[in-house]
């Protein structure tokens, strides 16, 4: 069954029950828009949101054991360098997939892959505006997958190194296993599996997205300077205007003229503003991450 039936289901059959997930419900559309063009908030509105997805650690979306917390909670973010040549928000048409990490108070890092400062965030799927398609995440890796060079869409077995195919495919089912697992292989990123978490998985997807973060937060301190990684699958081109695109961010200085450019970019091609969010990444596991919408840094106002 997949998961979007359970959840309908479920959702038919608790009409009326309280949770305890991010609530979004009370979120107005600016005057004069249509629902899923506009968006879904203003700045201060989707940083107040971030913050709240950020420190919500629920296990799972909805009371659904087949629905895994990246559904509803946790910040997804794609770190990305503007350029003249193409838009954000394009998939590289070289790659077999598209590369994100996933930000949380108990899957935090210090910095972006690459050493880059700024990209893009997505609506957690539950709360995407009315109009933006579902993208499909296939995978996840407690550290960086080096995705690039794996077949399967990104979540294979890295040539050469049959450790690290994917991880319930060789018994590596919870966090122990694959912290066992990552000192094994001294840590290499090529070297290390992913855990399975498509949605056909069900429950099953949903455990081992559970077992990959409590992983992430077992590894040693050398690691917590290396972002986690989801690989999704690859969507059209030049679809901007459905994609649940919900900011563009930076990190720093050098990052915020690139989200300035990204945030134009996007208002141009789709008729869609969204806001320029700054994340302060956390230096050390006792920090946690910040999300502020500062006006003054802001290319465009709507």
């Amino acid at each position: 069954m997949k998961r979007q039936f359970c959840i309908v289901l479920f959702l038919l059959l608790t009409a009326g029950c309280a949770t305890h997930e991010l609530d979004r419900s009370t979120i107005d559309e600016p005057s004069g828009q249509a629902v899923g063009v506009q968006g879904a908030g203003t700045g201060p509105e989707i940083a107040a949101y971030l913050t709240e997805a950020y420190n919500n650690v629920l296990t799972m979306c909805r009371n659904n054991p087949s629905a895994p917390s990246f559904l509803c909670t946790g910040v997804t973010l794609r770190a990305t360098q503007h350029s003249t040549q193409f838009h954000f928000w394009n998939p590289n048409p070289a790659s077999t997939g598209v590369s994100f990490s996933w930000l949380r108070k108990d899957a935090k890092f210090s910095k972006l892959v690459f050493g880059y400062n700024n990209g893009f965030i997505l609506y957690p799927d539950f709360f995407k505006p009315t109009g933006k398609i579902a993208l499909a995440v296939l995978c996840f890796f407690p550290v960086d997958g080096a995705t690039d060079h794996r077949p399967d869409e990104g979540c294979g077995q890295y040539p050469n190194r049959p450790n690290s195919r994917p991880c319930q495919s060789q018994g590596i089912t919870t966090a122990a296993h694959y912290i066992a697992h990552f000192n094994a292989n001294a840590g290499m990123y090529g070297a290390l599996c992913g855990f399975d978490v498509r949605d056909e998985l069900d429950e099953r997807g949903a455990v081992a997205f559970t077992e990959g973060v409590k992983a992430q937060g077992q590894l040693p301190a050398s690691a917590f300077g290396t972002q986690n990684e989801f690989r999704v699958r690859k969507w059209a081109q030049n679809i901007g205007q459905t994609l649940p695109i919900e900011a563009v961010f930076y990190i720093n200085d050098t990052g915020k003229v690139g989200a300035q450019y990204d945030q134009r970019d996007f208002k141009t091609q789709t008729g869609i503003w969204i806001p320029m969010i700054k994340i302060t990444l956390p230096q050390t596991a006792a920090n946690d991450a910040r999300f502020e919408f500062i006006p003054a840094d802001q290319a465009i106002s709507s």
